[in-house]
């Protein structure tokens, strides 16, 4: 067990009076993106998990997670068949089907990345040429203004971090957008020459959030459990103690 699980013990029942007592002994189902590292691998592992447990467990919720790609993640979620996934950014495309709280499980830049020798100036999406090839994971949200641009451009969907990269590099795409953290985590475990790969300027920078289902009435309480939880580990430490740690590729 992580340190960081026993203090989660040690907290809940320090801080359980703080919350309703229907709270206690509650199981939330939760899917979680599995090639994401190192907020989630493909066992679901990651800050953003050990977040999600510590901020429950103030309240006496334990989680039930289940690793899948993160548009299935999101689709499970719409339905109604798990209670909310993470890794969700906050902006209008999302707002309109789940439900959000008010703190982000933290922020994440993401920018454009290029083979080396076929790097491009863009500045924004408005600077990408209509028609360009992009690869991008399926399901990911990549900012407002990029949803503006999407419907000009040709993205190659896929699901892994992986695929990305094996297509920039054969220049099967013309670019490629990665969150940074992922980018830099994916490659410092895998067998490709970061050599071969330059990053341009940055798309844009993101709240990270868990997105809870519309269809469950009990959402805004998770939200709301969720707040309360992420406040009282940043008040006590706890949040820089989990986001110092660092996970074995």
């Amino acid at each position: 067990m992580r340190p960081v699980l026993y203090m989660c013990l040690w907290a809940a029942a320090v801080f359980a009076p703080l919350f309703s007592a229907d709270s206690h002994a509650l199981t939330l189902n939760l899917a979680a993106e599995d090639a994401w590292p190192p907020f989630s691998d493909a066992q679901g592992n990651g800050y953003s998990r050990d977040l999600a447990l510590a901020a429950f467990a103030l309240s006496g919720v334990s989680l039930e997670i289940h690793p899948v790609p993160y548009a299935r993640a999101l689709n499970m979620t719409l339905a109604g068949q798990v209670d909310g996934c993470w890794n969700v950014t906050r902006q209008p495309s999302t707002e309109e089907h789940y439900l959000f709280g008010d703190e982000p499980l933290f922020t994440a830049s993401a920018s454009y990345y290029f083979k080396t020798g076929k790097e491009k100036n863009w500045q924004s999406p408005a600077d990408i040429p209509d028609g360009t090839v992009l690869a991008v994971i399926n399901g990911y949200e990549y900012g407002a203004e990029f949803e503006k641009h999407r419907h000009r451009l040709k993205l190659i969907e896929v699901s892994k971090q992986q695929q990305m990269i094996a297509m920039l590099i054969s220049e099967r795409v013309a670019g490629a957008i990665f969150f940074d953290r992922v980018f830099d985590d994916t490659m410092a475990g895998s067998h490709f020459d970061r050599s071969l790969i330059r990053r341009g300027q940055q798309n844009h920078t993101s709240d990270i959030y868990i997105a809870f289902s519309r269809l469950n009435p009990a959402s805004a309480e998770y939200a709301k459990q969720l707040d309360e939880g992420l406040k009282i580990l940043k008040s006590n430490g706890e949040y820089q103690r989990i986001m110092n740690n660092q996970y074995d590729r």
